[in-house]
C-alpha cells in the first residue's frame, strides 16, 4: 500500500517535473537553434545590434514579472479584484513600455551607432503589451498551482515558433526576420494563454489594492531593476564604449551558459513562486520549502553547468562562425555564474513570502554595486575578465543570501546544509568522471562532429546515475515539482 502510494506520488511529481522542464527546455532549445541559423549569416555585430534591442525587451519583460506578478500570487484579497486589478496594471506597464522603446528608438541607434537598432526598436515596442497580458495569465496559472498547464503551454508554444521561425530565416536571411520569430511566437504564446487561463479579468479596478501592490511590489522592483543592471549592464557598457561585436560575443557566451542553466532554473524559480507563495496564503513554515528548494536548486542548475562547461567548445567548433571562438572562456565562467546565482533567486520568492520585500533591494543593491564596479575595474582588460571576475562576485553572494536568509528570512539553515553539502559533493564526482570521460575520448583520433557526439553521450549517461542517487539521498526531493 505504501510502496503503491510512493510510486503514484513519484510518477506524478516526475511527470510534472519532466514536463516543466521540457516546458523551460523548449523554450531555451528554441532560441538555441534560432541562434544556431542566425550564427550562419549574422556577423557578430549584427547579433550585438540584436542584443541590445533585446535588452529593452527584457527590461518590460522584467517589469512584468516582477513585483504585481508577485503580489497577485501571494495576495489573501479578494480574488476578482486581485485579479482584475492587476491586470489593468500589467497592461499600462507594456503599453507605457512598448511606447518608450518605439518612441526612443532613433536616439539610441544614434548613441549606439546601430541604425538598423531603430527599425528593431519599434517593433519590438508594439509586441510589449501583447507580452504584459502573456505575462498576467502566467501569474494567474502559478497562483492557481496549474504548473502542468503552465508548462504545456509554453512547449507549444515555443515549438510552434520555432517551427515558423525557422522556415522565415531560411527563406529571409536577416536580422529582421528574428524580428519576424519574435512577434510570431509572441501572437502564439497569447493565443494559447487566454485560452487556457481559467479567469478573465474584468473592468474592475481597485485603488486600494492597486496601492497595497505597489507598496508590496516596491522593493521587488527595486531588487529586480539592479538585477538587471548587473545582468545586462556589461553589454551596454561594451556596446558604447567598444563596439556592437564585443557585446555580440559577450551575450553570445551568456546566453549559451545561462540559456542552458536556465532549462532548469526557470521552472525551478516558477515552482519556488508558487511553493512560498501558497505557504503564505496559507500560513505554513517556509523552513520545509526552502531546504529543498535549496539543494535541489544547486544540485540540478549545476548539472547543467558541468554539461555546458563539457560541450561548450564541440557546441562552437561545430555550429558557429570561427570569431564565436573567442568567447569560450566567457562560456565558463557564465556557467560558473549561472549555479552561484541559484541562492538570490530564492530570495525573491522568501521574501515576497514573508512580506519583506524590501530585503531583497537592500540586499540587490550591495551585490549589484559589486557586480557594476566589476564592470568599471576590469572592462579595459576585456570582457572575458569582465565575466570572470563577476564569477566571483555572484559566489560571494551566494554565501551572502544564506546569512539574508538565517537573520532576515527567519530561515533555519541547520537542516537545509546537509543536503545541500551531499549535492555539492556528487556534482564535484559528476564533473570528475565527465572530465576523465574527455580525456579518454581525445586519446583517439576522432572526427570533430565524431567527437562531439561521443562527449555528449557520456555526458549524459553520467547524468543519470548522478540524478538516481541525488533523489535516493534527498538531495532532490521530487515534491518541488507537485501540481494540479
Amino acid at each position: 500500500m505504501l510502496f503503491s502510494k510512493l510510486k503514484s506520488s513519484f510518477a506524478k511529481t516526475g511527470g510534472t517535473a519532466a514536463i516543466s522542464v521540457f516546458g523551460l527546455a523548449s523554450q531555451q532549445i528554441a532560441s538555441f537553434v534560432i541562434t544556431l541559423l542566425a550564427a550562419g549569416f549574422l556577423t557578430a555585430a549584427d547579433y550585438g545590434t540584436y542584443t541590445i534591442a533585446i535588452i529593452a525587451v527584457e527590461f518590460v519583460i522584467m517589469l512584468t514579472h516582477c513585483g504585481y506578478f508577485h503580489f497577485l500570487v501571494n495576495s489573501e484579497k479578494d480574488e476578482t479584484a486581485v485579479l482584475s486589478t492587476v491586470f489593468w496594471i500589467m497592461l499600462a506597464i507594456g503599453l507605457v513600455g512598448g511606447a518608450a522603446m518605439y518612441l526612443g528608438s532613433d536616439w539610441l541607434a544614434r548613441l549606439f551607432d546601430a541604425p538598423d537598432l531603430a527599425e528593431v526598436l519599434r517593433y519590438f515596442g508594439i509586441f510589449q503589451p501583447f507580452v504584459s497580458i502573456i505575462g498576467w495569465a502566467s501569474a494567474v496559472l502559478t497562483r492557481m498551482g496549474l504548473m502542468k498547464r503552465y508548462f504545456l503551454i509554453l512547449i507549444a508554444g515555443n515549438l510552434g515558433g520555432l517551427l515558423v521561425g525557422c522556415i522565415i530565416l531560411v527563406v529571409w536571411k536577416s536580422l529582421f526576420a528574428l524580428v519576424a520569430y519574435r512577434g510570431i511566437r509572441t501572437l502564439l504564446e497569447l493565443v494559447l494563454f487566454v485560452a487556457a487561463c481559467p479567469k478573465r479579468p474584468t473592468l474592475r479596478f481597485d485603488r486600494k489594492i492597486a496601492y497595497e501592490g505597489l507598496r508590496f511590489s516596491s522593493g521587488l522592483y527595486g531588487s529586480r531593476f539592479l538585477s538587471f543592471l548587473a545582468n545586462f549592464g556589461t553589454d551596454l557598457i561594451l556596446a558604447y564604449a567598444l563596439s556592437t561585436t564585443e557585446a555580440g560575443l559577450y551575450r553570445f557566451a551568456n546566453r549559451l551558459a545561462t540559456g542552458t542553466v536556465d532549462i532548469i532554473a526557470q521552472p525551478l524559480r516558477s515552482f519556488a513562486i508558487k511553493l512560498f507563495g501558497a505557504a503564505s496564503r496559507f500560513s505554513q513554515p517556509l523552513d520545509p520549502i526552502f531546504k529543498i528548494m535549496l539543494a535541489g536548486s544547486v544540485f540540478l542548475t549545476g548539472g547543467f553547468a558541468i554539461a555546458i562547461s563539457a560541450l561548450g567548445g564541440g557546441l562552437i567548433e561545430t555550429f558557429f562562425r570561427p570569431e564565436y571562438a573567442a568567447a569560450l572562456g566567457t562560456l565558463y565562467a557564465f556557467a560558473l555564474r549561472a549555479v552561484a546565482r541559484s541562492g538570490n533567486d530564492l530570495i525573491e520568492p522568501v521574501f515576497a513570502a514573508r512580506r519583506s520585500t524590501q530585503v531583497t533591494l537592500h540586499t540587490n543593491l550591495v551585490w549589484t554595486t559589486l557586480m557594476l564596479g566589476t564592470i568599471v575595474v576590469f572592462a579595459p582588460m576585456g570582457f572575458e575578465t569582465i565575466a570572470w571576475a563577476q564569477a566571483g562576485v555572484q559566489i560571494l553572494s551566494f554565501i551572502g543570501s544564506l546569512l539574508v536568509f538565517k537573520y532576515w528570512g527567519r530561515i533555519d539553515l541547520s537542516s537545509a546544509m546537509p543536503p545541500l553539502f551531499m549535492g555539492l559533493g556528487l556534482l564535484g564526482v559528476y564533473g570528475i568522471a565527465v572530465i576523465t570521460g574527455i580525456f579518454a575520448i581525445g586519446a583517439f583520433e576522432f572526427s570533430q562532429e565524431i567527437r562531439f557526439i561521443l562527449i555528449t553521450l557520456v555526458t549524459l549517461i553520467l547524468a543519470a546515475p548522478t540524478i538516481y542517487i541525488g533523489i535516493r539521498s534527498s538531495v532532490l526531493e521530487m515534491s518541488i515539482f507537485e501540481s494540479r
